[in-house]
């Protein structure tokens, strides 16, 4: 251990020397604060003792020289004082520690000690700093890489998602197109959950009202008319896990695609969807005015959709309720699941 010893008592300083060296630490002296300075800034050492009183001012000059530099290296401060205000006065300016000067003979060993155990404290907290500093670092590398891996992942779903536009445009019979455009919707609305990821702040958590308006505006636009059927929003602002996010834009998707297909067989009208939080629940609905579910045209497909918003459902332990706007027309459906679960 090579230590700087500031103090310009030259009895005490040969003796603090003599012990010091007795137990492997070697002791550079500096008579001054001027010269211990210049020893400090010419040299590394493990640590500095430095006495209080000087001749021509305080040891606080010297920490407030070197400022900053006290957490490279620690300084033992000492001081023959009985004062609370000197010891609080050094540690506030840098110290990291300080022992009250004796002439007894304890002072010396329990200047080793302090030595010592300044050293360790030193050395544990550099080690605790490299440890934080490391894990920030592995910390943003895998958020680089998971923000790189939902770039991919949703630019893979886009590529998916135009190959099956491709072959709707292909398709022979209105039958197939329509079950290949419900089809892109769905895996644009999954790839919507990764664009979200990999464009957030913090990835453990989507923000359901933007994603699930931007599903909602990219099906207005694959839909009829949009001055003909209108669909309008009303979005909480609330998050979700991803897993979760990507069950909510599938019931959005679903749920959306049937009142565009079946509320308005021959006429216009408003479809509006709603994210609430309601006393520690909360409700996504979907409703229209449109001809009801009793009177709407039998669908044509394989009963796909409502296989899904069952399983998405279930994922969010969430449940589905039905049911008419008003009196045989319009048709309301409530997904509503616990808070807690978000």
């Amino acid at each position: 251990m090579h230590i700087l010893y500031v103090d310009d008592d030259p009895t005490v300083a040969r003796l603090a020397t003599r012990v010091l060296r007795r137990h492997g630490v070697d002791v550079e002296h500096a008579p001054s604060v001027a010269i211990g300075l210049e020893k400090f800034n010419a040299a590394r050492f493990d640590a500095v003792v430095l006495d209080h009183y000087f001749q021509n001012g305080t040891g606080l000059q010297f920490l407030k020289a070197i400022g900053e530099r006290t957490r490279d290296t620690p300084v033992l401060y000492v001081t023959g004082a009985s004062e609370a205000q000197i010891a609080i006065d050094a540690l506030k300016a840098g110290a990291a520690d300080y022992v009250i000067k004796t002439v007894t003979d304890d002072f010396f060993p329990l200047l080793l000690t302090s030595i010592e155990q300044v050293c360790a404290n030193f050395q544990l907290r550099k080690e605790k700093e490299e440890a934080e500093r490391l894990l920030v670092r592995a910390k943003e590398r895998a958020e680089l890489m998971a923000k790189e891996m939902n770039h991919r992942i949703a630019n893979s779903l886009s590529l998916v998602s135009a190959m099956i536009r491709m072959q709707m445009n292909a398709a022979s019979s209105e039958e197939a197109r329509t079950v290949l455009s419900e089809t892109q919707n769905r895996i644009s609305a999954i790839a919507g959950v990764h664009r979200s990821l990999y464009t957030a702040d913090n990835m453990g958590v989507v923000d359901l009202d933007a994603y699930l308006s931007s599903i909602i505006s990219e099906l207005a636009k694959s839909g009829p008319d949009e001055e003909r059927i209108r669909i309008t929003t009303d979005m909480e602002t609330i998050s979700a896990a991803p897993d979760q996010a990507v069950a909510l834009g599938v019931i959005v998707t679903e749920l959306a695609t049937n009142s565009l297909k079946y509320a308005y067989p021959s006429g216009s009208g408003d479809i509006r969807i709603a994210l609430r939080s309601r006393d520690g629940k909360l409700q996504l609905t979907v409703e229209d005015d449109g001809v009801g579910m009793g009177s709407a045209p039998t669908p044509q497909g394989t009963g796909l959709g409502t296989k899904l918003i069952s399983a998405m459902a279930r994922s969010l332990k969430a449940t589905v309720e039905q049911s008419s706007v008003q009196p045989q027309t319009g048709t309301r459906i409530c997904v509503e699941w616990d808070a807690t679960h978000v």
